[in-house]
């Protein structure tokens, strides 16, 4: 048996075209140390079933069985060269193929992503998959929200920025944060004001410099149409106008529009877009 053989037991079961809801549930069963029985006696088709029950019972004594994809159960090889893949050429695919192996990605995720989208991660899955990545130390070239969220999305949002906040630069950055002793993503979102802009008053929370916060927060407790920060933030404050003081504005070279060393460094998403 192979180690991707191991690391992938759903891989066996479907190449033996077992159905991927079932295959899911037998890795699942694997991983958690669960009576895979049941569900093998579900398939209907002997054939189909007979494999299955082969296949499980090959594993029944891995060492990795019930162990989940702990540090030890990882394939570190197999990680290196996709995450190496994926800084040559980014897809979906290859963070499909590092998220099941490490548990990034659960059951519920890998249905969502085979049934309903297409074979495509959504953002915040790719963000769980990445954030692993990092966690373990691994570099990742490339801007990390232009990763997360594709260059359809930022321009969506940029343009839509640029029509609520004409008088703002908009930034979105997710980085490591290096003071973590796993270190993490986190993420960063702020509208800079430009010389000419609104002043933006002291009562309202609207981001007008760079607050980095855990990037799973990026969709954390929002319901309904506030489905991230995003769109909590053009909710809360739908045009400058809504978090502006009265006629006053920011000049060049006040504490609104000075930039300190770590806004400096930090590239606008206009910047990442090339627009």
């Amino acid at each position: 048996m192979t180690d991707f053989e191991v690391g992938f037991p759903d891989g066996q079961y479907l190449a033996h075209r077992v159905d991927l809801s079932a295959a899911i549930e037998l890795t699942d069963a694997f991983h958690k140390n669960l009576d895979p029985q049941p569900i093998i006696e579900r398939i209907a088709d002997p054939g189909i079933r007979a494999a299955a029950q082969r296949i499980t019972n090959n594993l029944a004594n891995h060492p990795a069985r019930g162990q989940g994809n702990s540090a030890e159960c990882v394939n570190w090889g197999y990680v290196t060269e996709r995450v190496r893949r994926y800084n040559q050429q980014p897809s979906d695919d290859l963070l499909y193929r590092i998220g099941t192996h490490v548990d990034a990605l659960t059951p519920e995720d890998q249905d969502l992503i085979q049934r309903h989208q297409q074979g495509y991660l959504n953002p915040e899955q790719r963000f769980r998959v990445l954030s692993w990545i990092v966690r373990q130390g691994f570099e990742m070239e490339g801007d990390i929200a232009l990763l997360i969220f594709g260059r359809e999305q930022l321009t969506e949002w940029w343009q839509r920025s640029q029509q609520a906040y004409p008088d703002f630069e908009f930034y979105l950055a997710f980085e490591a944060d290096p003071t973590d002793a796993e270190p993490q993503l986190c993420f960063t979102m702020h509208w800079l004001p430009k010389p000419g802009a609104p002043q933006p008053c002291s009562d309202c929370d609207f981001p007008w410099q760079p607050w980095w916060d855990s990037g799973d927060m990026f969709w954390g407790a929002l319901t309904g149409q506030c489905i991230n920060q995003f769109e909590f933030n053009l909710f809360c404050y739908p045009n400058q106008e809504s978090f502006a003081v009265p006629k006053k504005f920011c000049e060049e070279g006040d504490r609104y529009t000075t930039l300190t060393q770590e806004e400096a460094d930090l590239m606008s998403v206009a910047a990442v877009l090339g627009v």
